[in-house]
């Protein structure tokens, strides 16, 4: 598992990883803070309740 800096408790923990089905999610173990949420195979992310498209298109 990856060690990160939780931005809520400031503290160094070990990434909670939780599946659901196709869902998987990675959080604090300490005060729940979701460091990151997809769903497999649907293309897109959710960091923090923000969707980002895996299929961003470039604007040149």
């Amino acid at each position: 598992m990856a060690r990160r800096t939780c931005p809520t408790c400031k503290k160094v923990v070990e990434e909670k990883l939780e599946k659901e089905g196709n869902k998987v999610t990675k959080s604090c173990p300490e005060c729940g803070f979701i460091f990151v949420s997809y769903v497999k195979g649907k293309g897109y992310t959710i960091f923090n309740s923000v969707e980002i498209s895996e299929n961003r298109t470039s604007s040149n």
